[in-house]
């Protein structure tokens, strides 16, 4: 394949018109803005070597000074478009450090990377209390560590629509690092369920993988233990995103609700992924009201997987009771947060004052209800590529 030559290029089920620049995929064409079809068209020219960061932004934005960052941006537009995971199986593999290059053979059409699992590294790691947790790692580059969200399967993850194109994303551009909190996913069930624990689990995770310095990523329910983090170890968090969080739990901020938080707490711990109709309702309607059908399903199988109904009310009451609000202050690291607008589950001005509290923070407010941004909504490319931004400037 030469793509200096050759006015179109075929590749999987995807064909490159050149000349009349059109990306196709069984003959229906594929939407990609200019710059990203810049890019696909430099990589594919290059039939198979390696093109340097420098060398793309040049061809791309010839005579202008581009930071790095947008690159990055247009690289997980083209990869998104060709139904890539991340993974080592795409057409765009990252050459650490350098740039990237295109392989035409690679046998990552859509359907069957999103049927397979990416070649993500998984390692258990013990905690002070003997809990052994799964870790799993993926993707070059700089590090980014996820905290644990209440639902989470480091390998399930994969499969939901709700996880995989964030998770793509920041693959796409580093080296991401997650793990299964305790209690829950592939990390061991019966154990202790607390705040202080789940800080800890943290510092033992990248003490243990050595990390000496790198982004935090704290989203939902890891946006609590992220700030604890942040504000503990000032010195090892590089860039620090918050997203659809809080720093004080609602019986923090409402103690009166506790009767409430009791009756949502046994309905979890009884319906939890079940085919119930009414807690279906109840749960995904407030939380993803925007979910598909397909969604939905995700959502009642990933509760299911990710833990036990009994564990899940234990992790609802701790977090529930989950004061930071103190820490805020003491985080030094340059902090974005991100919430939607109408977000049932966890109002909008929780991270408002997360964003009030840590010294020069950023607010990014995003229009809707979901309680995580889903990839069918207009407003999730702008989400990506603002988080994407701002961890390409660390």
């Amino acid at each position: 394949m030469n793509g200096q030559s050759l006015p179109e290029v075929a590749f999987g089920p995807f064909r490159l018109d050149v000349r009349s620049r059109r990306l196709s995929r069984n003959g229906t064409a594929v939407g990609l803005g200019e710059r990203a079809l810049d890019v696909l068209c430099a990589l594919v020219a290059a039939d198979g070597a390696l093109v340097t960061k420098s060398d793309l932004i040049a061809q791309v934005w010839p005579g202008l000074t581009v930071e790095e960052n947008n690159l990055q941006v247009q690289i997980y537009a083209v990869r998104r478009a060709l139904g890539e995971d991340g993974d080592s199986r795409g057409y765009v593999r990252t050459v650490s450090g350098r740039g990237y290059r295109f392989v035409g053979d690679a046998p990552a059409a859509s359907d069957h990377l999103k049927a397979a699992l990416p070649a993500q590294e998984i390692r258990y790691c013990r905690m002070a209390d003997g809990t052994h947790l799964a870790i799993a790692t993926l993707g070059e580059g700089s590090p980014v560590v996820r905290a644990p969200v209440w639902m989470s399967h480091v390998e399930h993850d994969w499969r939901t629509t709700i996880w995989r194109e964030v998770l793509t994303a920041l693959v796409g551009a580093h080296r991401l690092v997650r793990y299964d909190a305790r209690g829950t996913g592939l990390s061991d069930r019966d154990v202790e369920i607390s705040f202080e624990a789940a800080v800890s689990d943290l510092e033992t995770v990248v003490d243990r993988l050595e990390l000496e310095r790198f982004a935090l990523l704290g989203m939902s329910q890891g946006v609590a233990v992220s700030i604890a983090y942040a504000a503990r170890h000032p010195d090892r968090v590089s860039r620090l995103v918050l997203a659809g969080g809080y720093a004080r739990g609602a019986l923090v901020v409402t103690p009166e609700r506790a009767a409430a938080v009791d009756a949502m707490a046994t309905l979890v711990s009884e319906r939890w992924g079940s085919d119930n109709p009414a807690f279906r309702q109840l749960f995904t309607s407030l939380g993803f009201p925007d979910a598909t059908t397909a969604q939905i399903h995700e959502i009642n199988e990933l509760q299911r997987v990710s833990a036990a109904g009994e564990t899940a009310a234990r992790v609802l009451k701790m977090l529930a009771r989950v004061d930071v609000s103190a820490e805020l202050a003491q985080v030094r690291a340059p902090t974005l947060v991100l919430h939607s607008r109408d977000d049932a589950w966890i109002p909008a001005e929780r991270s408002r004052e997360i964003a009030r509290g840590i010294p020069g923070a950023r607010f990014h407010e995003i229009a809707g209800a979901n309680h995580v941004v889903l990839p069918q909504g207009p407003h999730f490319d702008s989400y990506i590529a603002t988080v994407l931004a701002f961890l390409a400037g660390d």
